[in-house]
């Protein structure tokens, strides 16, 4: 019975937490610091954001189980090809999950491959380090590679104040 009770306030937090959806600064969530993050891709290549200092980048962390996570996954490709040429990065960070079944996502949802940065987080290393708590959760690094803001619950390209942020971040 109290396992039950406890899922059910998480979810009533997540959905009040998302009926309310902004950017949140990351001294909420506990971050003192930039995490690292390096991880393999797809192609099993190695992708270390430090490497994108320069850039703005939106890391999200996401399941092919979340419902919230599968309905947002065209919008990060979307962000993606829209402002790829003034700087934006966009890392999809898998949450222990097989290159498989992340394959089989992308191609039974017709999304492309190549769209955003694809990561594989198999034990959940990253999410942890990054205290991220829910899914979908997405955090937006600035240019100097410091995470500015974090994300709770699904992004629209169309919200203003998801998008306002990502265009102040890439001036």
């Amino acid at each position: 019975m109290a396992k039950r009770s406890v899922v059910i306030c998480a979810t009533l937090l997540f959905l009040s937490l998302s009926a309310h959806a902004q950017w949140r600064p990351v001294a909420q969530n506990g971050l003192r610091q930039s995490p690292a993050l390096e991880l393999n891709n797809l192609d099993d290549k190695k992708i270390n954001i430090a490497d994108y200092k320069g850039h703005v980048v939106l890391v999200n962390f996401w399941a092919t189980w979340c419902e919230p996570c599968k309905d947002e996954f065209g919008e990060l490709i979307y962000m993606q090809e829209k402002y790829r040429s003034k700087g934006l990065v966009v890392m999809a960070v898998n949450l222990a999950e097989s290159k498989r079944k992340v394959s089989a996502f992308l191609k039974n949802n017709l999304l492309d491959e190549k769209g955003i940065e694809i990561l594989f987080d198999n034990n959940s290393i990253y999410y942890k380090s990054w205290k991220a708590r829910w899914l979908p959760m997405t955090y937006l690094v600035g240019k100097d590679g410091q995470v500015k803001l974090f994300w709770v619950g699904e992004v629209s390209a169309d919200n203003p104040l998801f998008i306002k942020a990502i265009e102040s971040a890439l001036k």
